[in-house]
């Protein structure tokens, strides 16, 4: 088919697909299926934000149990830190913990009780594949053997569970695009940095083509879908501009500054967005580069780094605006105990989890610590799962308080 003889309706998708793409997800919304195992938040009172460790975090290198004779002896000099270095520990019942020198903002959380540690999380499913495990946690299932729709467990909730009104945002990513976790919900948007705004696709002409084309389109579905997200775009754009048209940057009420790295940049936009009013329910911010397989210290000082001072920055921006929120740290899988020979640690299995918030409990240490013998261990290398993900996420809903 030429394009000179496709229909408004025809284009109306074609401009979604393209103009579109790493904005918003593409599918129209489905009714979600109840199903047994399948993560259930409730509607959130506050945002509830997910920075997610893409590439599977070696929870052992930021929350270090350098006295275990175990961990001695799996890995080299080189691939643990000094006790005196350490950013400060963190103790409980069987063990001792260190955390990473770098993450010595994270430390100062946990002393000031506003940051929850939890020990031994993951998925169930023994996959060592990022993909699948990924999959399942952005799902909200506990196996893909049997999935119960197409759906992302944050898409699930606001389409279950909520009504919004015009102009507001319930989903946000603050990534170049969607996460699985978001995707068959279509009030969902996915922009990394919006210090400048959101640029809108093929600039304000290509803004108004679309918006015309809808309108003569009249009520169908993509047309009613296409102009809702015009509008949402633009509700930012003048809410971010104070309605002067210019948009203004994002200052931060603290004095930590957001890394201009990830999850630093993603998160700065979180903040934005919920000092905007904009009836934002669910956040999610990626921090990706943790699959170290080679060349860990070196890797792994810059990530800690920009994680801790990321979270610190946010934890002081929102406590400055009195900004109620929850937030938690997660990753797919943890790292093998054992180091290989390229000062690497290749895919394991349980991991470390955060949590904070302003109605969070912190200085806490949760999380059934499995050791690290030789019998304790997954298939007999891997740091044990102890706490399944969504039990992990459940206790952090139930910090969702008014």
């Amino acid at each position: 088919m030429s394009f000179d003889y496709i229909s408004r309706r025809e284009f109306l998708k074609f401009s979604l697909a393209t103009s579109f793409a790493g904005i918003e997800d593409l599918a129209f919304a489905q009714s979600p299926k109840k199903s047994i195992g399948v993560l259930a938040a409730p509607q959130m009172l506050h945002p509830f934000i997910v920075v997610f460790l893409r590439g599977g975090a070696d929870g052992l290198a930021i929350l270090s149990p350098l006295n275990d004779e175990n961990f001695i002896a799996a890995r080299p000099p080189e691939m643990r830190f000094a006790i005196d270095a350490s950013g400060g520990k963190v103790e409980s019942e069987n063990a001792i913990f260190y955390w990473h020198p770098e993450a010595s903002p994270l430390a100062s959380l946990f002393a000031d009780r506003k940051l929850i540690v939890w020990n031994a999380i993951g998925i169930k499913d023994e996959t060592r594949s990022h993909f699948e495990a990924q999959e399942m946690m952005e799902r909200g299932v506990n196996s893909l053997n049997s999935l119960p729709d197409d759906l992302g467990w944050m898409a699930r909730q606001v389409i279950s569970k909520t009504r919004f009104q015009a102009n507001s945002i319930p989903l946000f990513a603050g990534n170049n695009n969607l996460p699985r976790s978001m995707q068959g919900a279509h009030r969902a948007i996915a922009v990394k940095d919006i210090q400048g705004g959101i640029a809108l696709p093929n600039g304000a002409n290509g803004f108004n083509a679309l918006s015309a084309l809808c309108n003569a389109d009249g009520n169908a579905i993509a047309s009613t879908w296409i102009r809702d997200h015009l509008s949402n775009l633009d509700f930012i754009n003048q809410t971010l501009g104070k309605g002067a048209g210019k948009v203004i940057p994002y200052e931060s009420s603290g004095k930590i500054p957001y890394p201009n790295a990830d999850p630093g940049v993603g998160l700065r936009s979180v903040a934005r967005l919920i000092d905007a009013n904009v009836s934002l329910q669910y956040a999610w911010v990626d921090q990706s580069g943790w699959d170290t397989h080679e060349n860990q210290p070196g890797r792994l000082n810059g990530h800690i780094k920009n994680l801790s001072n990321s979270l610190a920055a946010f934890a002081q921006d929102m406590e400055e605006k009195n900004q109620p929120y929850t937030l938690v740290v997660m990753t797919e899988f943890g790292r093998r105990l054992r180091s290989n020979r390229s000062n690497g640690t290749d895919h394991g299995h349980g991991s470390l989890g955060l949590i904070m918030g302003s109605n969070v409990p912190g200085g806490q240490l949760l999380g059934q610590w499995p050791g690290l013998s030789a019998g304790s261990l997954d298939r007999g290398v891997d740091l044990a799962v102890t706490t399944d993900y969504q039990h992990f996420l459940n206790q952090a809903f139930k910090y969702q308080k008014s």
